[in-house]
């Protein structure tokens, strides 16, 4: 251990989400009221919680968690459309040569 280095401590955030703008409060801190008044303007609560050292890194790290979320996505997306691709050719080419 280091004498005069300061330990990061880590807390867990909620995330409340509207549009392009975002409110970042440590778990602890949320109550029903405060949960409730966000909701009811406008604001939805991020399902997870993010354990990070402050609320720059919390939205940070939700961040890379979407954009992560996002490339999986269009990854899953993309190999879906091969597929049917390749079988609407193959079913083509199929008809074709029935005849």
């Amino acid at each position: 251990m280091f004498f005069g280095a300061e330990e990061m401590q880590m807390n867990s955030y909620v995330i409340f989400i509207k549009g392009d703008e975002s409110k970042v409060i440590i778990k602890k801190q949320v109550t029903r009221g405060i949960s409730k008044n966000l909701k009811a303007n406008g604001f939805t609560r991020y399902p997870y919680t993010i354990d990070a050292e402050n609320e720059k890194n919390a939205l940070q790290i939700l961040n890379k968690q979407g954009q992560e979320h996002l490339n999986t996505l269009s990854e899953f997306s993309g190999n879906i459309f091969f597929y049917c691709a390749v079988l609407v050719i193959s079913l083509v080419v199929a008809l074709i040569l029935s005849r």
